[in-house]
């Protein structure tokens, strides 16, 4: 599973070093991965809820325009899908050791502020300077 080693590779490395070398559209992916990863190992709903805020928040704060911003909530949502059904299916990594290892991730540090700001583990500051987009939920 490519994903897996991606996740592997990435997740521990800081939020700031991550979104330095990929896309906003693969870091959603990526942050996807992980999320689906936990999600279908974990019972920490607590944990999945403040990381799926942030990750929220960082794509939000980094796409340029809504459609950008919704095409990569679309992305998000996919590979968490995916993820999702791949560890259930035919797992390339034991839940413990993904929940061991997601548990622990910088990200965690971040801050979301009331306005949509978000302050990253490594002390960047990203402002908001638009709304989040309107998602069409009947679409």
């Amino acid at each position: 599973m490519k994903k897996v080693g991606i996740f592997l590779g990435v997740c521990f490395l800081s939020l700031s070093v991550m979104s330095a070398e990929l896309s906003v559209s693969e870091e959603a992916a990526l942050l996807g991965t992980m999320s689906g990863l936990a999600d279908a190992c974990g019972e920490n709903n607590k944990k999945i809820s403040d990381f799926e805020l942030i990750a929220s928040r960082l794509i939000a704060v980094k796409s340029v325009t809504d459609e950008e911003e919704i095409a990569n909530y679309q992305r998000y949502a996919q590979e968490k899908m995916l993820a999702m059904k791949k560890q259930k299916n035919s797992p390339k990594i034991s839940c413990s050791e993904v929940l061991r290892r997601f548990e622990n991730m910088p990200i965690f540090k971040s801050i979301v502020y009331s306005d949509g700001s978000l302050k990253l583990s490594d002390g960047t500051f990203l402002k908001a300077t638009r709304p989040p987009a309107k998602l069409n939920k009947n679409k």
